[in-house]
């Protein structure tokens, strides 16, 4: 296990105390090492090479922005034979590459040893042993099934899908909306907008799946393995991001609501990811431009955003 966040624990708390598996889980802020004592399934560590170096398959939880420098010590060769699974739902910043993708083009690990996790799974509720579903995506069917027969207990399923790259967008891109759809809560728009702009939100998210990750036929993006995530980010109490966008519509500057956050909004490295992809690609994406302006070039979130939703009707954005 590879992360101290939330989600980390919440993972550690299925695969140990549920499901009674061996862990070396390390711990990536020093301090915190005592917060997390061994146990005989459990060994924590301060060396990211030992832990490594000593398992099979390897849980990446690192926030997609500490993702590099948290491997810079790791070699190719280190990984060769181990299976990385991802539960990490954002692009590597300033590279722009899925967690799947940095592994595969950065490490060389083959995409047959790459398994992504995601669907909604608000730490809070794992921990509390809540009814869950997870979606394990991955090229391989056996490592899936090994991913789910990890993960399976009384409160958690999970559903298979071989789309990797499609379930790694839709988790980054739905960080991106439920941070507009906090700015809009804060700045006094209730729910019969918010619901205009999700359903924008999915429409918009149509035309960059076609550009990011082309697949035929054409994604569903009703299915429960795209929407229900989305769903959850963008509504929940428990949502980082919505709450960081919350906080800008309050008044905030981005640099004041990260800070006072204390932990990782992936949607803010999102949104700039997001924003160079589709202009790269040529792609309008007026609710992602919006939240770029906002969160990168200093504007008004009140202006951009009543700007925005005043675009809705008048340019079949929905």
């Amino acid at each position: 296990m590879l992360g101290d966040g939330s989600w980390a624990l919440g993972l550690t708390h299925v695969l140990v105390d549920q499901n009674g598996l061996r862990i070396n889980w390390w711990v990536r802020e020093d301090e915190r090492i005592d917060d997390f004592p061994s146990t005989p399934r459990l060994r924590v560590h301060k060396d990211i090479r030992t832990v490594i170096e000593s398992s099979d398959d390897i849980f990446v939880v690192i926030p997609s922005a500490f993702l590099s420098s948290s491997m810079s010590c790791i070699t190719p060769e280190m990984l060769e034979g181990k299976n990385i699974i991802s539960a990490v739902k954002g692009f590597l910043p300033d590279q722009n590459l899925t967690v799947s993708q940095f592994f595969n083009q950065v490490y060389g690990v083959p995409e047959e040893c790459i398994a992504v996790v995601s669907g909604p799974s608000h730490a809070e509720e794992v921990v509390q042993s809540m009814l869950t579903y997870l979606t394990v995506a991955s090229s391989n069917r056996h490592l899936a099934e090994r991913v789910r027969d990890m993960l399976e207990c009384d409160f958690l399923r999970t559903l298979y899908s071989n789309d990797v790259l499609g379930i790694e967008c839709a988790a980054i891109m739905k960080n991106v909306y439920a941070v507009a759809v906090g700015i809009c809560h804060s700045l006094g728009y209730g729910d019969n907008l918010i619901a205009v702009l999700i359903a924008a939100a999915l429409k918009e998210m149509a035309s960059l799946f076609d550009s990011f990750a082309p697949v035929e036929p054409r994604r569903d993006l009703s299915s429960y393995i795209y929407l229900s995530d989305m769903l959850a980010t963008c509504y929940s109490k428990h949502s980082r991001n919505h709450t960081l966008g919350e906080l800008i519509g309050r008044g905030y500057s981005p640099q004041q609501a990260r800070i006072m956050q204390k932990m990782v909004a992936e949607g803010y490295y999102a949104v700039k990811a997001v924003y160079e992809l589709s202009q790269q690609k040529g792609v309008r994406a007026p609710i992602v431009e919006a939240l770029y302006a906002v969160l990168y070039r200093g504007a008004g979130a009140n202006r951009e955003f009543n700007g925005l939703v005043h675009q809705f009707a008048s340019r079949n954005l929905i």
